[in-house]
């Protein structure tokens, strides 16, 4: 996950987590910047320390009277048997602590009793309800291989130290997901006109030498317009069906070349497998083929490898009338909310917008800054313009319905949230802001069993960890 390989539409979805974040942290009343990325497999802790402003959680958690004393556990929650995808297994592990205490879990391999993963709540956890979402990896970071396994927590506080509640549990790991290894963006209309192609779909704009791609006969300046058998004419397509791609197994895989629609067959790497380095690739390109989607692509590799300016000084290398252009202009944006610039990333997506009201990528831009600068109101029209433009996007539908429960629009955020969720189930968001919105509505058990759902998909451990602290705790 998050390589280049995967294209430029999932870049722009992981490159707009932090804004995502915050505004789901607006929801949960915490202050945008309140969590920071942690190591996988931790539940609130001290070693995962948080970074930015404090949290305050008084906005949504009322006072809760301390409970001292010698601590004890009760009501282990784990699943006997976790059924999960290689290279992103992870599950819910939760417990009852009778007294605020520090609750440690140790998972051990059940057949060599090895101790695999250690686990460790705050110091200062309240009493009652304390959840962990456990990736399942060891403490050096890698998957657990399926088999039986065994869990032992404790409480520890002032007072001593409890009596350990065990469990165990089986894992069952299911087939790895795959990923492309050609770098693509979308085949909007102002770069198929350049091209004089049809728009839709994803523009292949490099591949890697001898890979998959290449392999199943792609090459560069190609459309894809199906993979895996589904449809991905546009972005919000292709970011949901990238996700179910399966890895070292035959697909289909249906490309235009010119006007001619070519069917072939693609067998991709597991998405743990490192990516390419397209720098090289993209720096020859640009210069023999200075098209805009070629050089969107460029520019944005540079955003996606942690590289903002580099990727200023192409844009700054783009002709004028290149920059006025709304792709142009959504770049520019794009670049500068990477440089934590929100005032000026605003200023670029509003004129990406104002010259391309249709596109959508901008208007999701636009309305998560928005949203990062406090104006969620304002935020919650131009969603629904970018959802409108892109009926299929999950990401923009999963933003929608954060902002409108921000704004005390429960029901309707129900409805974007269910189709977020419906749209794409691999994504985590969608689920999530419908754990959110049911709870605001006053469905408690439902929200409850939603965020349970998005947490299962989450791999930022801190953000999760919020959520958790916030929103399961106190309703579970």
């Amino acid at each position: 996950m998050g390589h280049g390989s995967k294209g430029w539409y999932v870049h722009s979805v992981r490159r707009t987590a932090l804004m995502a974040a915050s505004l789901s942290i607006a929801v949960l009343g915490l202050p945008a910047g309140a969590w920071a990325q942690t190591g996988a497999g931790t539940a609130p802790t001290t070693a995962g320390t948080t970074t930015g402003a404090t949290t305050n959680t008084s906005a949504t958690t009322p006072t809760v009277p301390r409970v001292t004393g010698p601590p004890a556990l009760s009501v282990l929650r784990l699943r006997k048997t976790i059924v999960a995808e290689q290279g992103h297994a992870r599950f819910m592990l939760g417990v009852k602590s009778k007294t605020v205490a520090t609750v440690t879990a140790t998972i051990k391999d059940a057949t060599t009793k090895k101790v695999v993963r250690t686990l460790t709540s705050s110091q200062d956890h309240i009493q009652g309800q304390v959840w962990f979402l456990v990736q399942a990896v060891n403490d050096q970071g890698y998957q657990l291989p399926a088999g039986k396994y065994t869990v032992s927590l404790v409480a520890k506080n002032s007072e001593g130290t409890s009596k350990p509640l065990t469990g165990k549990f089986l894992l069952s790991l299911t087939p790895p997901r795959g990923r492309l290894d050609g770098y693509t963006v979308p085949n909007l209309p102002a770069i198929a006109r350049q091209l004089k192609i049809a728009p839709g779909g994803q523009l292949v704009t490099a591949v890697a030498v001898k890979g998959a791609l290449v392999t199943a006969g792609l090459r560069r300046g190609d459309v894809i317009t199906k993979i895996n058998n589904l449809d991905v004419s546009t972005p919000g397509q292709w970011q949901a069906a990238i996700k179910t791609l399966p890895a070292d197994t035959p697909m289909p895989i249906e490309y235009r070349r010119g006007a001619t629609v070519v069917s072939a067959t693609l067998q991709v790497p597991p998405d743990w497998t490192p990516a390419p380095d397209y720098a090289a690739t993209f720096k020859v390109l640009v210069k023999r083929n200075p098209k805009l989607g070629y050089m969107l692509a460029s520019a944005r590799n540079r955003i996606d490898v942690g590289k903002p300016d580099d990727a200023q000084k192409q844009f700054d290398a783009w002709s004028p009338a290149m920059k006025k252009t709304g792709i142009g202009q959504m770049l520019q944006g794009e670049i500068l909310t990477a440089k934590n610039d929100l005032k000026g990333a605003l200023a670029a997506y509003l004129k990406a917008t104002t010259t391309d009201p249709t596109l959508a990528p901008a208007l999701l831009g636009e309305g998560l800054v928005l949203s990062r600068l406090d104006r969620t109101a304002e935020a919650v029209p131009v969603f629904q313009a970018a959802v409108a433009q892109d009926p299929g996007d999950a990401v923009g539908q999963a933003f929608l319905a954060y902002a409108l429960v921000a704004t005390n629009q429960n029901e309707a955020a129900i409805a974007a949230a269910t189709t977020a969720s419906t749209l794409d189930t691999k994504y985590e968001d969608g689920p999530l802001a419908l754990g959110l919105a049911q709870i605001a509505a006053g469905q408690k058990a439902q929200g409850v069993a939603s965020l349970k759902r998005g947490l299962l998909l989450m791999s930022d451990q801190a953000r999760a960890d919020q959520l958790i602290a916030e929103n399961l705790e106190p309703n579970a």
